[in-house]
């Protein structure tokens, strides 16, 4: 067993995004940072699983083999030991780096800890609200960029209909919309943040359809912009480097959270989980933004929903009630 250097920590930077889930506090007001206790190992820092449910508490927590299950009435979550990804109320969140074992305990990176769990589940406040009445939507692709490939359609021309319909329903439930295209024209990835940076009082979602290999595959995945000194969840090595988006990890999270969890319950398809990533669109960007993956064109069975103009629509308006829930939670109070 590796010996673990312990040491506090300072407050972790929360947000309101409890209520994204509709989640109850479990924040006790006695506990407070200094009850955090950080175990490093192997050069990176982790917190046990025991201090996890501590903090938070949960007025149940077990060990059942590679399993952590952390209950409260409202809430449960669940990790495995070797597992890159964890569970809030059957929501999937896929971490930076894997769940470890050491002396018997889950361990946890520091990492995920404060730019992934803290925001989800601690239903306290941000620095200050965010406040925004503009929703800046990306329609991928575009002109001779089409994007992915299916038995039905391009991705280009499902990115821009959802758009439409997405800006639609926003400006229905009160919010003024931006689109980075509204016709079939090409940006480059530049110009796509170059334009959401023009505007103030405002979220970025960018709109996306998956492609695979293998047809088997389905499923809508929601991205926000991997954390200074991770790595994406698809692989590749930790970045060190902070760059403009990392500036709202707190708000991306959150965001991510509020549209992913309301269109999987929603829409009743399959969860590929909520992602980080370093993607262009979400690098530059200065305000809380998201790359939203709507399912896979390329399945015979998904591609022919997605080809469903009604269920594009189904789509837009469960985002764009996501929109409304999260400003709710994070907005003025």
């Amino acid at each position: 067993m590796m010996q673990p250097h312990v040491r506090s920590i300072a407050a972790l930077r929360s947000v309101a995004a409890c209520a994204l889930l509709g989640l109850a506090a479990l924040m006790a007001p006695s506990l407070q940072a200094k009850d955090w206790d950080i175990f490093t190992l192997g050069g990176r820092e982790y917190v046990s699983d025991e201090n996890v449910a501590k903090f938070y508490a949960f007025e149940r927590f077990a060990k059942q083999d590679d399993d952590r299950i952390f209950k409260h009435p409202s809430l449960i979550m669940t990790w495995k030991i070797g597992s890159e990804s964890i569970y809030v109320n059957n929501i999937k969140f896929n971490l930076s780096f894997p769940v470890i074992e050491n002396g018997g305990m889950a361990m946890l990176s520091t990492v995920d800890l404060a730019k992934l769990v803290d925001p989800v589940v601690r239903p306290s406040y941000i620095r200050k609200p965010i406040e925004f009445d503009t929703v800046v939507i990306d329609a991928g692709h575009g002109a001779h960029d089409t994007g992915a490939k299916g038995p039905y359609g391009r991705e280009k021309d499902y990115t821009l209909d959802t758009s439409l319909r997405l800006s639609k329903a926003l400006q229905a439930r009160g919010f003024k919309t931006v689109m980075t295209r509204s016709e079939d024209v090409f940006l480059t990835l530049g110009q796509r943040v170059e334009f959401a940076n023009r505007y103030k009082n405002a979220i970025f979602v960018s709109i996306h359809y998956n492609s695979s290999g293998a047809q088997a595959s389905n499923g809508i995945e929601t991205y926000a912009l991997a954390p200074q000194g991770t790595r994406s969840t698809n692989g590749g090595s930790p970045w060190n480097s902070p760059l403009n988006g990392n500036t709202s990890d707190a708000e991306n999270i959150a965001l991510a959270t509020a549209v992913h969890a309301h269109v999987i319950s929603d829409i009743k398809a399959v969860d590929r989980g909520i992602k980080r990533a370093r993607f262009n669109v979400l690098r530059g960007i200065n305000k809380p933004g998201i790359l939203f993956e709507g399912g896979f064109v390329t399945s015979p069975s998904e591609g022919k929903l997605i080809n469903d103009p009604a269920h594009r629509e189904r789509l837009a308006n469960s985002i764009a009630d996501a929109v409304v829930r999260f400003q709710t939670a994070v907005g003025k109070k």
